[in-house]
């Protein structure tokens, strides 16, 4: 994987100036059942911050063709080298009604104009004008990491943004998710932790300024340091507001099955899969 994100003389940024966007936005990202929704909450109560829910997953095909309109060659050799939008568009219009002219591949767009129509349409999901004024908006979402680029799409088209990973011991996460009727089978659960983390890490040593890894526990037991130093990373003052949040969304399991007891056997099976990865984030 690539180091992106980290391109500020990239000449396809020319003319996007952050100011006249939102605040820097911030994606949340994790496994299932591995305590993304509690820093989402934890965010969400900050003033300026909004940071929406799970969507599915769509921007894995959006990713898609992001990059195939900056990677092809036929569409770079054809259409992102040859127009210069806003210069001279009538010579698009003009050819394109002159039957003479070979317009196959004619078309208005360049490469500077790909990217802000993506990050349009991004925003039109997630940083929506009727929120009324500049906010550090985002989402979460426990779908991408496992054979997608829409890390390096986020990181490209928003140099400014930060990426939040969180990351849960694989025994809980598999305890969790069998509880929670989303089991795939224990094997089947402990290969993609270790695959959407894997990428996850990756990502991060290679974009460390722009990215951090947030670990479930620490969170949850160290009663404030970790928030603090995430918070720090953020440019946000950490408050009670917070620490509170963490206090009161502790699960009490009243009416809701407590995660199963895995035996000693499945939770070996488990650390065996996921051993190296874990020995990485000191589980």
């Amino acid at each position: 994987m690539k180091e992106v994100g980290q391109q500020p003389k990239d000449e396809s940024l020319a003319g996007y100036d952050p100011k006249d966007h939102a605040k820097f936005p911030i994606f949340l990202l994790g496994t299932g059942r591995c305590g993304s929704t509690l820093v989402q909450k934890i965010l969400n109560s900050v003033e300026e911050v909004m940071i929406y829910g799970e969507h599915g997953g769509f921007l894995r095909q959006i990713a898609e063709a992001y990059f195939l309109n900056l990677e092809d060659k036929k569409i770079a050799k054809y259409i992102l080298s040859q127009n210069v939008v806003g210069e001279d568009a009538t010579s698009v219009t003009e050819s394109l009604k002159n039957p003479q002219r070979w317009t196959a591949w004619t078309n208005w767009y360049n490469r500077e104009t790909v990217k802000k129509n993506f990050r349009d349409f991004i925003e039109s999901f997630f940083n929506p004008i009727t929120l009324g004024r500049k906010m550090h908006w985002g989402f979460k979402e426990i779908r991408y990491g496992i054979d997608d680029r829409v890390l390096e799409m986020l990181a490209d088209l928003y140099p400014q943004g930060r990426i939040i990973f969180v990351v849960r011991n694989p025994v809980d996460v598999v305890a969790s998710k069998i509880s929670a009727r989303m089991s795939a089978g224990i094997e089947a659960d402990a290969h993609s932790w270790t695959e959407q983390n894997s990428h996850f890490l990756e990502f991060y040593r290679l974009n460390k300024k722009s990215s951090r890894i947030v670990r479930y526990e620490d969170l949850i037991n160290d009663n404030g340091p970790h928030l603090d130093q995430l918070f720090n990373w953020l440019g946000f003052s950490l408050t009670d507001r917070q620490i509170n949040i963490i206090e009161i969304t502790r699960p009490s399991y009243h009416g809701r099955p407590r995660p199963v007891k895995l035996t000693a056997g499945q939770i070996n099976e488990i650390n065996k899969m996921t051993k190296g990865l874990r020995k990485e984030l000191d589980y």
